[in-house]
């Protein structure tokens, strides 16, 4: 009788144990799991804000930079400030830039218009391709010589594929390929960027 008392004397404490290891075994797994989910949040808030960082600058540099491209064809600008947002090695095979297709003419004024299409980067990728829609109309020029009756060469609207990869932290344009000449393009309007088409991932 003595022993039996002794066994379930025991029985309460050991239950006890039993019970305390259990709740600190579920307390540490629940703070594992919000630690977890923490930094999933924190993560994918990173990620976020590196692809808007991205998107952003690849947006400058593509409307800029195709703007003064479109300068350094027209004989506004010198090449040599191209720099800053073409890949040196592109420039030497861009045979538009160094066409002399608007030698002839001073060029005082002209309307550029560019439209994106679609952007496509992720937050890890070091390389990205955007497509535009280039147009340049009402090209106001005279001719160098007195002489010289032709018309001001018109330009080719194009839509392009563009390139770039980030090069020492920085953002530059690789290539351009023109997907098609004189696209059809509706009159028009107002751009909606509620619109436009992107290829990155959403979270």
């Amino acid at each position: 009788m003595g022993e039996t008392n002794i066994k379930q004397n025991k029985d309460p404490e050991q239950q006890e144990k039993r019970s305390a290891l259990g709740i600190t075994r579920r307390s540490l797994w629940y703070v594992l799991k919000i630690m977890l989910i923490i930094t999933l949040v924190v993560a994918l808030c990173f990620f976020a804000l590196v692809e808007m960082m991205s998107v952003s600058n690849i947006y400058i540099i593509v409307t800029e930079g195709l703007e003064r491209r479109a300068d350094c064809i027209l004989g506004i600008r010198p090449s040599s400030e191209l720099q800053e947002y073409f890949f040196k090695d592109w420039l030497v095979r861009d045979d538009a830039i160094d066409s002399g297709r608007y030698d002839a003419f001073r060029v005082d004024s002209y309307d550029y218009r560019l439209s994106i299409e679609k952007i496509k980067v992720y937050p890890w990728s070091t390389e990205a391709t955007v497509r535009v829609l280039e147009q340049v109309v009402n090209i106001q020029a005279n001719a160098n010589n007195d002489s010289n009756k032709d018309n001001v060469p018109q330009w080719e609207d194009s839509r392009m594929e563009i390139r770039l990869e980030k090069i020492d932290g920085r953002w530059f344009i690789t290539m351009l390929s023109v997907q098609q000449k004189d696209p059809e393009i509706e009159p028009g309007a107002t751009p909606d960027y509620s619109q436009l088409e992107t290829d990155i991932p959403h979270y």
